[in-house]
């Protein structure tokens, strides 16, 4: 899981390189804007296709309230699906409070998210459904519970502002270890990597 999300933050961060770097010494000239018809200056009029659509976060579960397995299911399950919401939207405060700062997958996927916004890119897609695959004891030394997950991705894409999607992935299922831990009474997560192969 880790492996697609990390090549997703690098292809799209060099295609953000490779467009900035382009510059826009090739653009088109600016064509006018035709003057509205009768027919779409009609309040029947169908609403315009790229109209931007509401998102809207994922549902804090009560569960997470528990300070034992449940509520570390609970957390990981929650923290994954944030992950397209901030994408389409730039609002990481939730992401960011559930982030450890040793987390190198809570900050990449934060950066990739801000990069979005920088540009005036559009994240569509992207959408998870996580399944508990096994929850590990609490390791008494780090605090740390182990969860592996399978997560089913729906197709991604990235626009920029000219219309040109410049990053696409097809919808996917892989599978990680959600490693959560407390800290001042919250679940953060303290990292994501691969399943270890057995």
């Amino acid at each position: 899981m880790t492996r697609s999300r990390a090549i997703l933050a690098a292809t799209s961060i060099a295609a953000a390189a490779a467009l900035l770097v382009a510059g826009c010494d090739d653009d088109p000239p600016a064509t006018p804007t035709p003057e509205p018809t009768a027919a779409s200056a009609s309040p029947s009029a169908s609403p315009s296709p790229s109209a931007t659509a509401v998102v809207v976060a994922p549902e804090r579960p009560k569960e997470m309230d528990d300070d034992g397995p449940a509520g570390a299911e609970a957390a990981a399950v929650y923290f994954l699906e944030l992950d397209s919401y901030i994408m389409k939207t730039g609002d990481t405060t939730e992401w960011e409070a559930m982030s450890q700062k040793s987390c190198e997958y809570c900050t990449n996927r934060l950066e990739q998210s801000k990069l979005i916004e920088e540009r005036g890119d559009t994240f569509e897609g992207g959408e998870a459904r996580i399944r508990i695959l096994h929850t590990y004891e609490q390791d008494a030394t780090t605090g740390i519970w182990p969860i592996d997950v399978e997560i089913k991705e729906s197709r991604s894409t990235i626009t920029d502002t000219k219309g040109t999607v410049v990053f696409e992935q097809d919808a996917q299922t892989s599978t990680a270890r959600v490693e959560t831990t407390q800290s001042d009474g919250r679940w953060v997560i303290v990292g994501v990597p691969d399943i270890p192969e057995s």
